[in-house]
């Protein structure tokens, strides 16, 4: 059985509308109670949270429109033909139809008339993790709220406030919305802009790089939750972004397509906060600094095939890893820490060729570093340094042990 947040599923396979059923990616069950859709099991019974039956739902990573999520479906990379923007990668639902029939299948199929059934995508709740104003993006332990922190320019530090299909957060919830950061040991407090669309401190004499400390409670009586953000660069707004508000409909977004799903490189990737800002936000005296599109550290490798080349592999990742964390690219972690957990359950088969004392250190190192690999994926959502720091202690240190206990 499995209890997982849509975060750990969007490495599954893009399917096509066409293809076979043997093809499909597998059937998931999930609970259709507003703020459990956290709960995907592997196959049918009752939502552990709230008893409710669960439903079956096909899960895909896909690229799409980030600014209208089910437009122009696509399995790679591409421009989204409204605005012109990079497609982004979301995880949406997948089912099938034919014209004029109401009901939907799991499967492709044929319709009446011999055309194949056609696609439709569904934007699912935390399938969208991507940052719409070029800022750095995190998810609420409450699994509901998400907010991305921005720095704009010198003095100005934004967030922004979402639900859980990154819309917008209404502004009576917005308005409910408490908090504060911390800069170099100075308190700032956030305070709503008069459009209502963020949450704005203003900081006195800091320029780049900056680190930024945000405690959010999103309900007056709430626990405060602690952000932390790290800014190499001013915060570049997407050239073609669409300005959007929110209603206080709290409806589930619906999106379909006719046309043809965390992956191993992300949008997040190439809206990394490392992104240098245009020439004329740069109002300070600090350098611009030009990131990559992919990260290296964000680049799939296949897992090698003999354990020399795993343990090279490995203690390649755990040095990513420790690179992002430093960097603050929490949400990107757990790319190469996923690589990593690959690397570790591959060696597994190659235990019963080490001596006793070094299988018994193998062992448990191996279940520890996928155990803190899955951590350093929730904590790098939540965004709290302190968290995944301490993830990363745990799986650097099982890292180690097991290159110590394989030859080299």
């Amino acid at each position: 059985m499995r209890y997982l947040t849509l975060a750990l599923l969007v490495a599954l396979p893009v399917v096509a509308a066409a293809q076979k059923k043997a093809d499909l990616p597998p059937l998931s069950y999930v609970c259709r109670m507003m703020g459990d859709e956290d709960v995907i099991e592997d196959k049918p019974g009752k939502c552990p949270k709230c008893g409710m039956e669960l439903v079956p739902i096909r899960l895909v990573s896909v690229f799409t429109c980030g600014s209208k999520p089910g437009l122009a479906v696509q399995e790679g990379p591409g421009k989204c033909p409204v605005d012109g923007t990079p497609l982004e990668r979301m995880t949406m639902a997948v089912t099938w139809t034919c014209p004029g029939v109401a009901t939907e299948s799991m499967s492709p199929g044929v319709c009446r008339d011999g055309t194949p059934m056609k696609a439709n995508y569904t934007l699912r709740p935390h399938g969208n993790h991507n940052p719409q104003h070029g800022g750095q993006f995190f998810m609420a332990p409450d699994n509901w709220h998400h907010l991305e922190g921005t720095y704009p320019r010198a003095g100005t530090f934004r967030m922004y406030l979402y639900d859980d299909y990154t819309r917008p957060l209404a502004r009576d919830k917005a308005k409910a919305v408490q908090g504060h950061i911390i800069v170099r040991g100075q308190t700032y407090p956030l305070t709503l802009a008069p459009n209502g669309r963020y949450l704005e401190a203003k900081i006195d004499g800091v320029n780049l790089p900056a680190a930024v400390e945000a405690n959010v409670k999103f309900v007056p009586d709430g626990k405060s939750n602690v952000f932390d953000f790290s800014f190499n660069a001013f915060s570049k707004e997407p050239a073609s972004a669409a300005v959007t508000t929110a209603s206080a409909s709290a409806g589930k977004p619906a999106v379909t397509t006719a046309a043809a799903e965390k992956p191993a490189v992300t949008a997040r990737a190439a809206a990394t906060p490392n992104a240098p800002a245009p020439a004329a936000s740069q109002t300070t005296a600090a350098p611009a600094v030009t990131a990559p599109t992919v990260d290296a550290a964000l680049a799939q490798v296949p897992v090698p095939d003999t354990v020399p080349e795993m343990l090279q592999q490995l203690k390649a990742r755990t040095d990513q890893i420790k690179m992002l964390i430093d960097r603050g690219m929490f949400a990107d972690v757990y790319v190469p820490a996923f690589q990593a957990k690959d690397v570790a359950v591959a060696l597994e088969a190659h235990q019963q060729a080490l001596p006793p004392a070094k299988r018994a250190v193998a062992e448990p190192a191996i279940a520890k570093l996928v155990r803190a690999a899955y951590m350093l994926d929730a904590f790098g959502d939540l965004g709290n340094k302190q968290q995944i720091s301490a993830a990363f202690d745990e799986f650097a240190s099982a890292s180690k042990d097991i290159l110590s206990a394989f030859p080299q």
